[in-house]
């Protein structure tokens, strides 16, 4: 059923959890605030799901303890930043009016691992919904101001546009009282690119746990069909081996 879970790397249980969309949202909500884990996907569609369901559990039904007044940052490769809204307005999660206030951000992968100054202007629109704050198509916010500063997340690798934004979303949970930010990042752009061997550094440069002080939880998102393509044993075998754990989604 999955075809690359055969070869000897995976028999070795490296996969901590197979799971369908609604099984693994539970997973992510029960996930605490410090982790660094994997989700390799096998198509968008599944993924579609999994963030859509999270998103509505946490920001409409509020139906988890441990996800309450959570900020959700979602990095996509495969969908653009407006689709992603309308994926979420699909599943009841509306983003205009009272509920542009909820705690999410929405950033393209493309735009989140490169090196140009993250520029989020307060009092910025969206040309099409002007209830987020926005300085580009690659990303959109629900209110929010952010601020360029890396005050609060470790850098350990190149200053990608997604750890200014991460820093600042610390800061902001913090300010705001908030419970922690969970992210959900499709590193798709790095296949995209070519981008392997950077790929590789970047996941390595995490350890499984964050510093305790910083309140995130992070899902490192990887199409299983690129893994096989792109990456080889060794390689895979340090990525998975950075993670606090490996997450497998199926479809429903």
């Amino acid at each position: 059923m999955f075809g690359f879970l055969d070869d000897a790397f995976y028999s070795e249980k490296k996969i901590a959890l197979t799971a369908d969309p609604s099984a693994m949202v539970e997973e992510l909500l029960v996930s605490d605030y410090g982790e660094h884990n994997m989700l390799v996907y096998p198509n968008r569609r599944s993924l579609r799901q999994l963030y859509s369901k999270y998103c509505r559990n946490v920001l409409v039904e509020n139906s988890s303890n441990s996800s309450e007044n959570e900020m959700i940052l979602i990095i996509s490769y495969y969908d653009t930043v407006s689709n992603i809204k309308n994926v979420l307005r699909r599943v009841g999660v509306e983003l205009d009016g009272e509920l542009r206030r909820r705690p999410i951000v929405i950033m393209d992968s493309v735009t989140a691992y490169s090196c140009s100054n993250l520029d989020i202007r307060p009092g910025g629109t969206d040309s099409t919904h002007g209830s987020g704050k926005i300085a580009e198509k690659g990303i959109w916010a629900s209110g929010q101001q952010l601020e360029d500063s890396y005050a609060s997340f470790p850098i350990h690798y190149k200053p990608y546009r997604i750890l200014t934004l991460i820093s600042s979303l610390v800061q902001s949970t913090q300010d705001s009282g908030t419970k922690g930010l969970c992210v959900i990042a499709d590193m798709g752009s790095f296949y995209l690119l070519n981008r392997i061997e950077e790929l590789v550094d970047y996941e390595c440069s995490y350890s499984p746990k964050f510093d305790q002080r910083i309140n995130v939880k992070a899902f490192c998102c990887h199409h299983r069909q690129e893994i096989k393509k792109a990456l080889t044993v060794e390689q895979q075998s340090r990525i998975f081996g950075h993670h606090n754990r490996n997450l497998l989604l199926t479809s429903s």
